[in-house]
């Protein structure tokens, strides 16, 4: 089984972590290897040591964001099939764009992934505007708030924090987006998990991935850090149970794209 890793928008920081939680992986799961992708867009670091690292986007624009779904589907294209995909946070958002546009304007082919785990994931609601569907001011004003809370180097909101139970499960209201007016053809409809921490300002965008996706083949872990992908025993071993499930789940019979 092959899985295509993606690390986040800052990658020299989250590639070891990746490596780390992959080889637990691979410890309980011989047959598992993981294909370790840097994004196509060389960008300078404010390290000291002026070193550079990769991105797959510099913006949440639509434009950006189509640019580096051109870079994936070439990567696709070249390297052969992959199993799953592994995604943190830029990596995450690249994923989920790229499975719902691909879902609406190319829905006769099979789906790229048989699963995915998204890490501190995101849908961006630019790229839902961009297919029609509507998106309200308070969801637009929720993502505002959580990049403030970021800029700052501060947590969630108290707002968001004690809406977040009840967000995941509230398909009228998730975090100001109303998931019954998203077609099913943009739902994700392959295994996944979501992770994110409850110290993350930016939760509230990875409540809206998982609202986009099956509930019933659905998992979600909250650990207790921030943005980050979870480095602690407990939760990495979580985790690894997680990605476990979404790896067997999609290989029952009848898991396919509807």
């Amino acid at each position: 089984m092959r899985i295509l890793c993606l690390h986040g928008d800052n990658q020299g920081e989250t590639a070891s972590d990746l490596a780390s939680l992959s080889s637990k992986l691979q410890h309980s799961n011989a047959n598992v290897s993981f294909d370790f992708a840097d994004g196509p867009l060389e960008c300078s670091s404010l390290s000291a040591d002026n070193s550079t690292h990769c991105k797959f986007s510099k913006t949440r624009e639509t434009q950006g964001i189509r640019e580096a779904h051109e870079w994936l589907a070439k990567k696709l294209d070249h390297d052969g099939t992959y199993d799953g995909v592994l995604a943190y946070s830029q990596g995450a958002s690249l994923v989920s764009s790229f499975l719902v546009y691909r879902q609406w304007y190319h829905h006769e082919l099979p789906p790229p992934f048989k699963f995915a785990v998204f890490i501190s994931g995101e849908i961006p609601l630019q790229v839902l505007k961009d297919l029609g569907v509507p998106v309200s001011k308070a969801a637009e004003g929720v993502v505002a708030q959580a990049d403030v809370q970021r800029d700052r180097g501060l947590g969630p909101l108290l707002a968001h924090a004690t809406k977040a139970r009840r967000a995941v499960f509230d398909s009228d209201d998730c975090f100001g987006l109303n998931l019954n007016r998203i077609p099913l053809e943009l739902k994700i409809r392959i295994p996944t998990v979501h992770v994110w921490g409850d110290k993350d300002p930016l939760f509230p965008t990875s409540v809206h991935l998982a609202g986009l996706c099956d509930p019933y083949i659905r998992k979600i872990h909250v650990h207790s850090g921030a943005h980050e992908i979870p480095r602690e025993e407990k939760d990495s071993t979580e985790l690894a149970s997680l990605i476990e499930w979404c790896m067997q789940r999609a290989t029952w019979p009848g898991q396919t794209q509807l």
